[in-house]
């Protein structure tokens, strides 16, 4: 309810440690490497590697209509490079196919029509792994926004996600 009633609360650890992840990997990008006693040192080079000649940080808008109702998707890009995009994690634990059932991919190819795959790079503190989705293997974003609208008619909320999610876009 604080996240549909868009009440801030502070990051968790875990939060951080994805944060400070993906700024040492762009600082990385920018040239500005880990030093020698940083812990994921080895990780931030092995994904800055990867990610080399990316456009970073692309913000991306575009209006939907979904049941008769206008939605406004919005993404932040963490890398694009030649039709992929890359989006890094920082989780304590992996496991083959922990984002299958994220909006993040389906939401991301709709925002990029061009895009053909897009790429979690996650790394652990030990390894760097990655997990890929096609575009023509991933359900459209508008099923999930179907359901969660439906979810929130049947909990009587849809009126609070109005209320605070409205966009006032020119």
């Amino acid at each position: 309810m604080k996240t549909l009633r868009r009440e801030k609360e502070p990051p968790t650890k875990a939060m951080l440690d994805g944060i400070h992840f993906e700024g040492l990997v762009n600082a990385a990008l920018d040239g500005t490497p880990p030093t020698e006693d940083n812990p994921l040192k080895e990780q931030v080079e092995c994904c800055a590697e990867y990610l080399w000649g990316a456009q970073k940080q692309v913000t991306i808008f575009k209006d939907v209509d979904v049941d008769g109702e206008r939605i406004v998707l919005h993404g932040v890009l963490d890398f694009l490079k030649a039709g992929v995009i890359y989006d890094t994690k920082y989780s304590k634990t992996y496991s083959v196919g922990k984002y299958l059932s994220s909006p993040q991919h389906p939401m991301y190819f709709s925002l990029v029509p061009e895009a053909y795959r897009f790429e979690y790079v996650i790394c652990d503190g030990k390894y760097v792994y990655t997990e890929t989705y096609d575009r023509e293997d991933t359900e459209p974003i508008e099923r999930k926004i179907k359901q969660f609208m439906a979810f929130l008619r049947q909990y009587d909320l849809w009126d609070v996600y109005t209320e605070k999610w409205a966009v006032n876009r020119q």
